[in-house]
């Protein structure tokens, strides 16, 4: 192909009011502009995508309790996006020490600390170093609008100065923003043609300069631009009925949540894609979420069943492990579509860093142990990916923004309370989980018993809110405490590590119960409760 025949990297189809961004296609000139690390001067850019789950996780169902680095099982809340296992990095004990409230976790997750500090969240730090090219330096994106009782629930990007960045749930408007003319009236929408045929002459033209695999990465935008066209004016199309919308308090939706987040994850991907920007963060729900999945037969809010501890029942457990798997199968779907999308010589996930999870570990004792973190995607080669790291301690998630930013060419000497960056993501040594020898006992006196031993959640849903001490040798202790014992005691925290626990105890059906705690003492961490606030 000639060089006359080159096109601009940042080059647009245009018509009728609409300008279309376009995929990184071979035709398209080197990028004058500096590369980002990973990437080439010919080779697409990286991009950086958060997704964000609310109410952390019930942890029988999450944590990877066995295997090592390049061998290991996934657990029954992975199964979903099990197929991306080559491109994951599961990352386990992330989070610090004691407790936080929904708010402060919300913050955590992207600012790495708890309170209401003057300093950027690490998806904005990395927008000012790879979005400055792009029409759009960032985008923040949510499923659900403001929790105004605990206004921090609905935040996990914040500026240079600390402020919160205003998010849209609206995948229509986002998709309008994107490649339709911004001073264009959204009332007036139903008065343009399609998109596709607003750019037609445009596209035509590039397609008659494009070489065969150009092409087809021509006719695959193009099918996916039609089709996600198409299901978001679906999402506007509700009944036409006479109905006196003006005695209801909230007129009816027509299409379900889950329309709404894949619709918005089409957009994602397709931003992305056609390097309409670099860097998005997505919230699938506020973390004190209200929202009620009721066409997964749920009629509770996500919030209220995430307490299953203290609002225990089988029912509610049930549900809500299906609104988790819910939450984990929309990671698959963004995964999927990245996966799909040819990106240079590779894919879009291949030149993507997706960080998935939440703030809090255990839903209900709103803990910051063993907090769920995956990386998906190699990051343009700056991941080794299809390993599960378990580290040793507990490690500040504002490692990994360290990490993170430090990939992206951005020196950070600290951040939050951390002042070195998280190692392994590159395939570097990493001090990793070991066991280590330890003796389990158990002194049984009149009405008290002290254990020593590994302390486990019981995985029996039917038993969700016991613990047991196992003995080596003899039967496991068995633990039903109440909601005030498991709390100012962080028996959360202590799940899968061996620890010293005394309590009043009695027996039933011939095996040793203890049914409320006098002390714990961890034979290799740290003991003290923390601050109970959550």
């Amino acid at each position: 192909m000639s060089k006359s025949w080159k096109i601009e990297r940042r080059t647009f189809l245009r018509g009728a009011g609409a300008m279309v961004p376009l995929p990184f296609l071979n035709l398209m000139e080197a990028r004058a502009t500096k590369p980002i690390i990973g990437s080439k001067e010919d080779t697409p850019p990286v991009r950086f995508v958060t997704l964000f789950k609310p109410n952390g996780v019930h942890p029988p169902s999450w944590n990877i309790n066995g295997g090592t680095e390049n061998d290991f099982r996934m657990s029954p809340l992975m199964k979903p996006f099990t197929k991306h296992k080559d491109d994951l990095l599961i990352l386990d004990n992330m989070g610090d020490f004691g407790f936080s409230s929904h708010s402060n976790s919300t913050r955590r997750f992207l600012s790495g600390h708890h309170g209401n500090r003057k300093t950027a969240s690490v998806d904005q730090i990395i927008a000012d170093k790879i979005g400055q090219d792009t029409a759009h330096r960032s985008l923040e994106l949510t499923t659900e609008g403001l929790f105004v009782n605990q206004i921090g629930c609905s935040y996990i990007s914040y500026d240079k100065k600390g402020n919160s960045i205003p998010r849209e749930s609206d995948p229509q408007l986002v998709f309008d923003r994107l490649f339709r003319n911004p001073s264009q009236d959204p009332n007036r929408r139903k008065e343009f043609t399609s998109l596709l045929d607003r750019i037609g002459e445009d596209a035509k033209s590039l397609q008659r300069k494009a070489g065969k695999e150009d092409s087809e990465t021509l006719d695959e935008y193009f099918t996916v631009l039609r089709e996600t066209e198409n299901r978001l004016e679906k999402l506007n199309a509700g009944s036409r009925s006479n109905v006196n919308f003006s005695t209801l308090k909230r007129p009816d939706t027509p299409v379900t949540l889950d329309d709404q987040v894949e619709a918005m994850l089409d957009v994602i991907a397709m931003a992305l894609w056609t390097d309409s920007t670099r860097c998005i963060s997505y919230m699938l729900g506020n973390s004190n979420s209200r929202l009620i999945f009721d066409f997964l037969g749920i009629n509770k809010q996500h919030h209220y069943l995430s307490h299953f501890f203290r609002n225990f029942s089988r029912s509610n457990i049930d549900s809500l492990l299906k609104i988790s798997l819910w939450h984990m199968e929309k990671f698959d779907s963004l995964l999927t579509r990245l996966k799909s999308y040819k990106d240079g010589r590779g894919s879009l996930l291949d030149n993507s860093v997706v960080l998935f999870g939440s703030g809090m570990g255990h839903s209900d004792n709103h803990t910051a142990q063993r907090i769920p973190i995956i990386l998906a995607g190699k990051g343009g080669g700056m991941l080794k990916t299809g390993r599960y790291l378990r580290y040793s301690k507990n490690q500040e998630l504002g490692r990994l923004h360290m990490a993170l930013m430090q990939k992206f060419g951005i020196d950070q000497k600290s951040y939050a309370n951390s002042s070195t960056p998280l190692p392994g993501l590159d395939g570097s040594p990493f001090d990793e989980f070991q066991e280590r020898p330890f003796e389990s006992w158990v002194n049984k006196a009149p009405g008290t018993i002290t254990a020593q031993g590994r302390l486990r959640m019981s995985d029996n849903l039917d038993e969700a809110k016991v613990f047991y001490i196992d003995i080596e040798g003899k039967p496991s202790v068995r633990i039903e405490i109440s909601f005030g014992d498991f709390h100012s005691f962080n028996v959360a925290y202590h799940v899968g590590t061996p620890i010293k626990l005394s309590g009043n105890s009695s027996e039933k059906n011939g095996q040793l119960v203890i049914n409320k705690i006098t002390g714990i003492t961890s034979l290799f961490g740290n003991s003290k409760p923390g601050k109970a606030n959550g």
